[in-house]
């Protein structure tokens, strides 16, 4: 869901490494295990990290699912964290369009349905009926679509996104938040034909060739090209052909410019407005509806990207029927990279979150 560089102008242009991301696992050591799962359901096989926790007394354990663009090793300290604090057992998964054994080429098989298919059979091939799930980014928005139509799930934790009814009101319709619509103006421009190669392969440079955030932590690939980093933007069009999210309208650069957006503007003038079936917006038709499990939702206050600490966000828990916690943090879009005292505050509070439920 996020735009690595949204509010910070366009540092990311001159920030390329020699190395791009990609889906080779590292830090298969020091308790943490690195396996193969291909589900008996399906055709692809998933590159996945485990923490075994020792034996838990519930014995379920915790799933977690990555985002944009990044990857399962994100989560390996707060694996770490979760079995030293109460000793669960938790599997961390480059998922559909990271995994190279597991990256279709057509758009279709990006679909959310199928994606919220690939979690179920992964965990169930693993042999677990039911687990906790945390989620991040775009991971976090395919969580509460699974958190909702799936019994398996036993608590949910999703960090950075508001439900996904609330997030698309926000975006589309009478009760927009302007703001973050203007802040989501890239949706379009990520959707878009070969959105990864077209205009000198712009996302792909900007984003894809980036060094990671989690250092030692990251997932590489030494020929990562931009029809690979296509299939992770691809998780948008599934987004959206499942009815799951909504788009907001396009502004042009002078109503982006006129309100301060100087670097969504900019991004603006790359692209230029997209398609007339587009440009007005795109409604969510599939809502999401009501979670029935034990949720967490954790905002960083200073997101740029989602604006999670804006009013409409807060609407989260009417939107959830059990046990609803809320915690905003004075972090930025990287809830598990935040730091400090912040990042305290986070993993004590995933951790109570599984516990309690």
């Amino acid at each position: 869901m996020r735009l690595t560089f949204l509010g910070l102008g366009l540092f990311l242009l001159f920030r390329l490494a020699p190395a791009a991301l990609g889906a080779g696992l590292k830090e298969c050591d020091n308790g943490v295990e690195c396996i193969s799962v291909t589900p008996k359901s399906a055709e692809y096989t998933f590159d996945c990290h485990k923490v075994d926790g020792g034996g838990d007394a519930s014995g379920i354990p915790v799933f977690f699912l990555h985002g944009f663009p990044e990857w399962s090793g994100m989560y390996i300290p707060l694996m770490k964290y979760l079995k030293e604090q109460g000793g669960f057992t938790s599997f961390a998964c480059n998922q559909r369009g990271y995994s190279p054994t597991a990256s279709p080429e057509n758009v279709e098989e990006y679909d959310y349905n199928i994606l919220k298919a690939d979690v179920l059979d992964i965990a169930a091939e693993l042999g677990y009926e039911q687990f906790h799930l945390v989620a991040h980014d775009h991971g976090a928005v395919l969580g509460w679509t699974v958190a909702q139509e799936s019994d398996r799930v036993v608590s949910f934790t999703s960090l950075s996104i508001p439900h996904p009814d609330v997030f698309s009101d926000a975006l589309y319709g009478p009760n927009a938040d302007r703001s973050q619509q203007m802040a989501s103006q890239y949706f379009d421009m990520f959707t878009r034909d070969n959105s990864a190669s077209i205009k000198g392969n712009f996302w792909y440079m900007s984003l894809g060739l980036t060094s990671g955030r989690w250092k030692e932590y990251d997932d590489k690939y030494s020929d990562y090209g931009p029809s690979d980093f296509q299939k992770a933007l691809w998780w948008y069009n599934g987004a959206q052909s499942a009815g799951k999210m909504a788009g907001p309208p396009a502004f042009t650069v002078t109503e982006l410019t006129m309100e301060g957006q100087y670097s969504v503007a900019f991004l603006r003038g790359v692209f230029g407005m997209p398609d007339e079936e587009v440009v007005d917006g795109i409604e969510q038709t599939n809502k999401v509806g009501m979670i029935d499990v034990p949720t967490l939702f954790v905002c960083g206050k200073n997101d740029p990207a989602i604006l999670c600490d804006n009013e409409y966000s807060y609407n989260t828990e009417n939107y959830v029927s059990k046990d609803y916690l809320h915690l905003v943090v004075d972090c930025e879009h990287d809830l598990t990279s935040c730091g400090g005292d912040e990042q305290e505050k986070v993993n004590r509070m995933v951790w109570q979150r599984i516990r309690t439920a």
